[in-house]
């Protein structure tokens, strides 16, 4: 080797952080800095490869935690290199862990009706609405109060004849009617 390259490697390795022959104290807080010194670019570099920024993000942050935990090897050239294949297969774990996931997840809910209306059914059931409202709109004035009174107020049938000032028995008859046509009118609508 010349003089040039030998200096070329050098100052390669240099650039690269090489970490060799140190304690392993001191290895792992060389490694963890050479991690947040190098931070940017293997930001960059693992979103081009995982074709996600926080993907990558992510997998950085674990590559730290894991650095924290653990004591790594203690003999490194490249410790770029080491935290970049370091948090690729990191990343790549996690993606494995959560395609197992979701396929388990999902299919416990393949069996539940989906319970969201379809538009033909919602636009059934608004025009079914209308055609009711006229409907009660139609009924005597004396008949809707009493429906509403019991059905929307949920009044009883003493406190509907003591508010209008007539016989309960009046009362349950013109609920019965009003009923009756309001049915008649809703049988009609989904038969026609």
């Amino acid at each position: 080797m010349t003089k040039k390259s030998c200096d070329r490697h050098e100052a390669n390795s240099k650039d690269e952080g090489a970490i060799a022959g140190v304690g392993s104290s001191d290895f792992a807080a060389d490694l963890l800095a050479s991690l947040e010194q190098n931070y940017t670019t293997l930001l960059i570099k693992l979103s081009a490869y995982l074709r996600s920024p926080d993907a990558a993000a992510d997998a950085l942050h674990d590559t730290y935690v894991k650095l924290r935990s653990q004591h790594p090897i203690t003999d490194l050239r490249q410790p770029r290199a080491y935290l970049y294949r370091m948090a690729i297969n990191l990343a790549l774990n996690s993606r494995r862990k959560d395609i197992r996931m979701v396929p388990k997840v999902m299919s416990e809910f393949e069996g539940f009706p989906d319970g969201a209306p379809d538009p033909e059914r919602s636009a059934l059931a608004i025009r079914e609405m209308e055609q009711m409202f006229a409907a009660l709109h139609a009924l005597s004035p004396k008949s809707r109060a009493i429906f509403l009174a019991r059905w929307r107020d949920e009044k009883t049938n003493e406190e509907i004849a003591t508010t209008l000032g007539i016989h309960k028995r009046s009362v349950q008859k013109d609920l019965a009617r009003t009923e009756l046509h309001l049915r008649a009118m809703l049988g009609r609508l989904k038969n026609g």
